[in-house]
């Protein structure tokens, strides 16, 4: 009797404290996303107010280094220890690394609005999307290949990104810093292996002005449930002016 009143009791610790772990997990899930969604807002409305300024080629932009908003994938955030996060929590405000911020891309149909840094390190794909370094400049009479992560926990950046495979036509706005607005209508999408990614990230693969959105494909098919891609397949939109 005593030993079934016990194991009740242990039981209930036991939920408890599995509760209350799940809690504080989801609390810690939220306050990385909200302080990445934070400094991605910053960075747009820094943009902005330069383009209400006149313009500039390009903006410097302070982030936050810390591991502790590093997202999904990246080294350092699984199986991460109570005193790691609490170290890392304290580098927020401490460590910072300066980015060039060259735009603001937006997707008006799936309601993404990112800015853009000319850089695709881990750090500044946390806090939007990146220019491929080897791609053209954006309005060049090249590709210009954009990445950006598909955020899974937050649902931003590019977590519907593969849902434009039905979107054909829809508009991509990229408007740089120094205010010039780029308009783009989606003209194909591909999946296409790691191994195969190569020629989407070389300014050469067109001749003339295209703009390609990338991310991870991986995973289940939106449209069609009984696909499922395995790991190192990414997604690609092919976008082209649309005058």
């Amino acid at each position: 009797m005593h030993n079934s009143k016990t194991l009740k009791i242990i039981g209930k610790t036991v939920l408890v404290m599995l509760f209350l772990f799940g809690l504080a997990f989801m609390c810690i899930g939220w306050i990385k996303n909200h302080a990445r969604q934070s400094v991605s807002k910053d960075a747009v409305k820094t943009v902005e107010s330069v383009i209400e300024d006149g313009g500039e080629d390009k903006v410097t932009f302070e982030v936050p280094i810390s591991d502790f908003l590093a997202v999904d994938g990246e080294l350092g955030e699984d199986d991460t220890t109570l005193d790691e996060l609490m170290r890392e929590m304290s580098e927020l405000s401490s460590n910072h690394e300066t980015l060039t911020l060259i735009g603001i891309l937006e997707i008006p149909c799936l309601e993404v609005k990112e800015p853009i840094w000319d850089s695709c390190s881990s750090t500044a794909l946390r806090f939007g999307v990146g220019r491929f370094p080897q791609t053209a400049n954006i309005g060049d009479e090249a590709n210009c290949t954009i990445f950006g992560h598909r955020m899974r926990q937050s649902k931003t950046i590019f977590w519907q990104l593969q849902t434009l495979e039905k979107h054909i036509g829809e508009e991509v706005i990229v408007t740089t810093t120094d205010g010039i607005r780029h308009t783009y209508k989606i003209y194909d999408t591909v999946y296409v292996k790691d191994a195969a990614i190569d020629p989407y990230l070389t300014a050469e693969l067109f001749d003339t002005e295209h703009l390609c959105l990338a991310t991870c494909g991986y995973g289940q098919d939106p449209y069609n449930k009984k696909i499922y891609r395995a790991k190192n397949t990414e997604f690609i939109v092919i976008c082209v002016p649309a005058n």
